[in-house]
């Protein structure tokens, strides 16, 4: 018995030490790994030269409306300024929200990158990292290049937290945990929310039915 007791409270506190607040959100966002759970076509911007390239600035959120892609905009490498509904044109979205302190977010990372390439063709994945200060960028841009990421990732930037997205989303479905992931069709219909980390498999059925 005393075993079992010993055992449950590290269980305990394990849990605890996953969550996290953030300032500003009208939630707490804590991490988890309980899951809950046509545009025309248009030519990509041209891939970014390595992980680093893929990390890029929060520009400005559009009005949320709900059951429908909110539109994102960002400042890439080069400085140039996209707009989510531009770059993922005529394609499934698959949205990311996660931070780097998260432990469920990094473990599923590497399905996350795996998908990305595979399904290259059909789906747009965007990591929407909610990492706070500084040297945020920094963190994540690290991150991105020790784990290989090849996928946009938006931070915040001097003109917009990406927290502010979090929020903007929450009329979708709120953001009150990480890893949290949206899926969009084509057309940019909501389809499915996924709470907590999971699996390639799952993310690609997911995917799938959203096509």
């Amino acid at each position: 018995m005393n075993a079992l007791a010993s055992a449950l409270a590290l269980l305990v506190v394990g849990i605890m030490s996953c969550n996290r607040a953030a300032n500003g959100m009208h939630g707490q966002i804590a991490t988890t790994t309980v899951q809950q759970s046509s545009f025309s076509s248009q030519v990509a911007p041209a891939a970014p030269a390595g992980p680093a390239d893929y990390i890029v600035e929060a520009v400005a959120v559009a009005k949320p409306t709900a059951g429908r892609l909110i539109d994102i905009t960002w400042k890439d490498a080069s400085g140039k300024v996209v707009r989510l509904s531009d770059y993922a044109k005529g394609k499934v979205v698959f949205l990311n929200f996660w931070a780097t302190w998260c432990p469920p977010c990094r473990r599923e990372i590497p399905d996350i990158v795996e998908l990305s390439r595979e399904m290259a063709n059909d789906v747009v994945v965007v990591g929407i990292s909610l990492d706070d200060g500084a040297d945020a960028k920094t963190k994540v841009t690290k991150f991105a290049t020790d784990k290989g990421i090849t996928y946009i990732n938006i931070v915040p930037g001097a003109q917009l937290h990406t927290k502010s997205i979090a929020e903007a989303y929450s009329i979708i479905a709120p953001i009150n945990a990480i890893p949290t992931t949206l899926i969009f069709d084509r057309q940019g219909n909501h389809k499915q929310t996924i709470i907590g980390a999971n699996t390639k498999s799952y993310f690609t059925d997911a995917v799938k039915k959203a096509m």
